[in-house]
């Protein structure tokens, strides 16, 4: 038979039978085969081997056919924020994705808080910094326990920048003023202090979020010693041990 005739035959059976003959760019032209929505699993190496895939299930969270390519939002760590792949809608991806079972983890989501000129807030009021109006001090006195928390939270929070993110909060846990001495040069620093400076060493534990526009980092559970003192005539506190970092969690915004 000619090759003319073999043509014109296999043209006259898709004619009869409706049989299309997959090509190079079959799952192009049919569509796409997963939709938005759907549990997936994916290769997240896109391996070219099916031996060295690294699988992970996940959940497809948008269909581009512009760039013909699926994005799927992987299942998160705990305390991570989630991660996207993009698999290709093509035939040679075909490897790299399938359809799997079972329900997406729960996952927290905290809420986002801006003001009209775009500043993203804290979840709560923080505390005015620069105008503390704090009273005046002389060196040997006591430390008032309430001015040492609230110079201790100013080193750590604060408010965006405007327009900005990162406005931060500090939460203390455990709040313990220890025995004054006077100022050690191997263990104390900061602006002023002399041989003749009486110290207070504050041991605090606390947690501590920062706010950014799309997610919140938390930390539970830090813990310093600070250093507080008389600078000239107002209280000072400092860092002055490091004791530990918290657990850290980063949790997405709606």
């Amino acid at each position: 038979m000619s090759n003319r005739r073999r043509l014109l035959t296999a043209a006259a059976l898709v004619l009869a039978t409706g049989l299309v003959v997959a090509g190079p760019n079959a799952q192009a032209q049919s569509g796409p085969k997963y939709k938005v929505g759907d549990r997936v699993e994916v290769d997240t190496i896109e391996a070219s081997s099916p031996s060295r895939a690294i699988w992970k299930k996940g959940r497809v969270i948008k269909v581009d056919l512009p760039s013909m390519a699926y994005v799927v939002q992987v299942d998160p760590i705990p305390g991570q924020l989630p991660k996207l792949v993009t698999i290709p809608i093509r035939p040679y991806a075909e490897g790299w994705i399938h359809l799997t079972g079972g329900a997406a983890p729960h996952t927290t989501a905290a809420k986002l808080r801006v003001a009209a000129d775009g500043t993203v807030l804290a979840d709560r009021p923080l505390l005015d910094c620069e105008h503390l109006g704090q009273p005046a001090a002389r060196n040997g006195q006591a430390l008032p326990a309430g001015i040492a928390r609230t110079l201790i939270r100013c080193l750590y929070e604060k408010r965006s920048a405007p327009g900005s993110d990162g406005a931060t909060t500090m939460d203390v846990r455990e709040f313990s003023m220890g025995a004054p001495h006077r100022w050690n040069k191997n263990v104390d620093s900061g602006p002023g202090g002399t041989v003749e400076t009486l110290v207070y060493p504050v041991r605090v534990s606390w947690d501590q979020t920062t706010f950014y526009r799309t997610y919140d980092e938390r930390q539970t559970g830090n813990a310093r010693v600070f250093t507080c003192y008389v600078n000239i005539d107002q209280w000072f506190c400092g860092s002055a041990q490091y004791l530990k970092d918290g657990t850290k969690q980063q949790i997405p915004v709606q």
